[in-house]
């Protein structure tokens, strides 16, 4: 998936974009603001952009981020270095800060790494070791008994079913287990293991986003639906396509500028509770576009978001 200028204009039509044009004209505006005469201002530093800064952690002035470093270490069956350092990062390109350990050898060479968010939850952990040689075939269930009992020991066992993926190249398998608040899917979000098929575990990652508070009166379908149609009528009505609603149903999402440019914003936003729908057109958009992916606030019936599949 992936989005276009070209999309956008045959899909949205004038009202996106004249967004894009605002948008455009804005940054322009910005980047000359400021801007003094002759190319001797083309050597002027570039001040306030954003950086990722690490600055190093001693377990002596952090015993709990170390200890809890090396019970998740141990619970995922990762080597021990000879030494261990950390760091924290503040990454402001991606918004977000976390402390991370990394086990060392004798060498100096990285071995495992875990990396926590400032509440202290796990975010990723890897070993940088190779999978022993092996022609065991690793079943499903035995990659997943041993990472629920691995995640168990970690002290984040996921929740409900999970969905599992042979790795075609280097055999093993990949699981996802799919987070979810308030019996609502929150799209994107996952507990993911990557166990090898020696039957160690390789990788733990979980994607989890903050939520927002859920609207005391949420729309239900029908005023959702309306919402939706309202929009596609104003792509479709006069143009030579139509579309089939595919599927509706309540998730929580992160509201974006897929369709309409004022709505970017400099931080991630939390998470809203809203009603998805799947698109499918028909007629000349259906030449390239197979999908569209439409979210609507569950609280005030606005569309915030979306997606388009090539």
């Amino acid at each position: 998936m992936r989005f276009s200028s070209a999309i956008r204009t045959t899909l949205v039509g004038a009202a996106v974009v004249a967004a894009l044009a605002a948008s455009t004209s804005q940054l322009t505006a910005a980047t000359l603001v400021g801007a003094g005469p002759g190319p001797a201002n083309l050597a002027a530093p570039i001040v306030n952009q954003p950086a990722t800064i690490e600055s190093p952690l001693r377990e002596a002035d952090h015993p709990a981020l170390f200890a809890r470093a090396a019970a998740t270490r141990n619970a995922f069956g990762f080597p021990v270095g000879s030494s261990r350092v950390g760091l924290h990062v503040q990454d402001d390109i991606q918004g977000a800060a976390y402390d991370e350990v990394t086990e060392v050898n004798s060498s100096g060479q990285p071995m495992a790494m875990t990396q926590f968010n400032s509440d202290g939850s796990l975010l990723d952990a890897v070993r940088f070791d190779s999978p022993a040689l092996t022609l065991l075939v690793l079943s499903s269930d035995s990659a997943t008994r041993t990472a629920l009992r691995a995640l168990t020991a970690s002290g984040m066992a996921p929740s409900g079913q999970v969905r599992t993926e042979a790795d075609q190249s280097a055999g093993g398998w990949d699981l996802h287990w799919d987070r979810a608040q308030a019996g609502f899917t929150v799209r994107g979000d996952e507990t993911r293991v990557h166990v090898w098929r020696d039957g160690r575990i390789q990788s733990v990652a979980r994607v989890e986003h903050k939520l927002a508070a859920a609207p005391i009166h949420p729309i239900g379908r029908a005023g959702a639906l309306l919402a939706i149609v309202r929009q596609l009528t104003a792509w479709f009505g006069a143009a030579s396509s139509g579309y089939a609603i595919q599927t509706m149903d309540l998730e929580w999402v992160g509201s974006n500028a897929a369709f309409d440019a004022t709505r970017i914003v400099a931080a991630a936003q939390p998470y809203k509770l809203a009603w998805v729908a799947n698109v499918r057109p028909s007629g000349a958009a259906s030449e390239s576009l197979q999908l569209i992916t439409l979210y609507v606030d569950a609280g005030n019936g606005t569309v915030i978001g979306g997606d388009v599949a090539e």
